[in-house]
């Protein structure tokens, strides 16, 4: 589990809260849901172990997150990993955690880099010639980096990966996303940075079964079709459901085979059937093939929808009730399989409104609270009350 602390960042106030193994933002529009969603994947992205923390590091996340506007000399941002914390107070800094290591493989990888620090330290202080004093004061710069990336490498720390609303442009441009990578086109990074992970994808996955669909992709001469009831259209003339699923299936596919990521994902729901919703979460969650072996994965989601809260609730269900004897979990495991489950004590909801957050997790059941799930409907249900009311009222007079 990961802390996040925000103070002042974008419409953000002031915001604590814990990132779990899946963590979810519902709220209006416009209310932070994509800044928090953000800055965790910031308190996880790889390349802060790179960082020198006397340099400004601020624009190599307000440009890869398009953040610009966002970050403030008020702001204030603090995440804190299972090895490391990352801190914004006038500048983005990266700092170890000073606490037992639980792995021999990093006690014996740092000891080792440490050693060579301490040598080319001691080397320094009797060199005279001020070019070879240069070189390696650059060495030692290099050796610090590369102890901080083995332990972050090592420790377990899942790095992030970002999937944009705007997924649905590379359907569009999936014809041209070589060019367009390689081009000047003014996109937000964002979204380029997706367009490499999409390419990447669709070389290593040529084909896939997407059965809730009922559907085949295929990566056929460059270009990306759909295969349903004996015909095949390129993937830029489908449904725009079909558009915003298949680059976000592929690339979270792909990704699952080789690597732990944290996967920050916004409005997974967009132009889908409530169905096909419910079935995109269980996919994710579960991977689309039930004989692969994939790496563990950490998710946060930001959504409006009510299907998507519900299906992680039933999620959450479904490990409670397999859990509490072995013919259960058989049972279970017939309507929704094992690999989909969630354990409620590693989900966290949250909702975002008024620059700031509130659980919406329920102390009693661990699940997201029943009265949180759909105000809307019953919103409507009281207006429509009411106009049955004034119907009835009429009918009379």
């Amino acid at each position: 589990m990961a802390k996040l602390t925000v103070k002042n960042v974008g419409p953000i106030r002031e915001a604590e809260l814990d990132v779990k193994k899946h963590t979810v933002f519902i709220g209006p529009q416009g209310t932070g849901k994509s800044t928090l969603a953000k800055l965790i994947a910031i308190g996880s992205d790889s390349g802060i172990v790179t960082f020198n923390n006397n340099s400004n590091n601020q624009n190599y996340f307000e440009k890869k997150y398009n953040l610009n506007g966002y970050i403030s000399k008020n702001s204030y941002m603090k995440f804190i990993g299972r090895q490391y914390y990352l801190e914004y107070n006038d500048n983005f800094k990266f700092s170890l955690l000073n606490k037992q290591q639980n792995e021999e493989k990093i006690d014996i990888s740092i000891d080792k880099i440490e050693s060579i620090s301490e040598i080319l330290s001691n080397l320094e202080d009797k060199l005279e010639d001020n070019i070879a004093n240069e070189l390696l004061h650059d060495l030692l710069i290099q050796t610090s980096t590369l102890r901080n990336t083995v332990q972050y490498k090592l420790s377990g720390e899942y790095s992030s990966l970002y999937i944009p609303a705007e997924r649905q442009l590379v359907s569009i441009l999936s014809d041209a996303i070589w060019s367009i990578i390689n081009s000047k086109i003014n996109l937000p990074e964002i979204v380029t940075s997706f367009l490499n992970l999409y390419e990447n994808a669709r070389h290593q996955i040529v084909s896939l079964k997407i059965p809730y669909l009922g559907i085949k992709y295929e990566y056929v001469d460059s270009s990306d079709f759909i295969f349903q009831n004996n015909a095949k259209i390129n993937l830029r003339n489908t449904a725009s459901g079909y558009q915003s699923i298949i680059p976000l299936t592929l690339v979270v596919e792909n990704q699952r085979l080789n690597l732990k990521n944290r996967f920050v994902i916004e409005e997974p729901e967009l132009n889908l059937y409530p169905t096909a919703q419910k079935d995109l979460i269980y996919s994710l969650l579960g991977g689309l093939q039930p004989d692969v072996s994939y790496q563990d994965a950490e998710w946060v989601f930001t959504t409006h929808s009510p299907y998507v809260l519900s299906s992680f609730n039933t999620l959450m269900l479904a490990y409670k009730v397999g859990n509490q004897s072995d013919e259960l979990r058989a049972e279970v495991e017939k309507i929704i399989p094992s690999r989909c489950w969630i354990n409620p004590d590693d989900f966290a909801a949250y909702y975002v409104d008024n620059g700031t957050v509130r659980s919406i997790v329920s102390e009693q059941t661990g699940m997201i609270a029943e009265n949180e799930l759909d105000d809307v409907s019953d919103d409507l249900a009281d207006e429509q009350d009411k106009l049955f009311a004034l119907r009835r009222s009429s009918s009379r007079a």
